[in-house]
């Protein structure tokens, strides 16, 4: 085996090595840096009926920065629950 050969198959390796450390390294820095944002829930009672814009206007209402959204809680009753980044 010639001793050029043998050069180039362990520059192989060494480029494939550390572009593997730089590769975990980078995904274990990027671990640390993601956190997801905590939401705060709450529902306003009703009747089992919900519309959209009525429901918006009060979670807005009663929590302030919060949407809402109509879910549904049983078959064919909903409810309005309301969602907002807790602090």
């Amino acid at each position: 085996m010639p001793k050029h050969l043998g050069f180039q198959t362990m520059s192989k390796l060494s480029f494939r090595l550390f572009f593997a450390i730089l590769l975990i390294s980078s995904v274990c820095m990027m671990m640390h840096e993601v956190h997801g944002q905590e939401m705060c829930h709450g529902r306003i009672p009703g009747d089992g009926s919900c519309d959209a814009g009525t429901c918006s206007s009060q979670c807005g209402q009663s929590f302030p920065g919060s949407q809402g959204s109509c879910v549904q809680t049983f078959i064919n009753r909903f409810t309005c629950q309301c969602t907002w980044p807790c602090s």
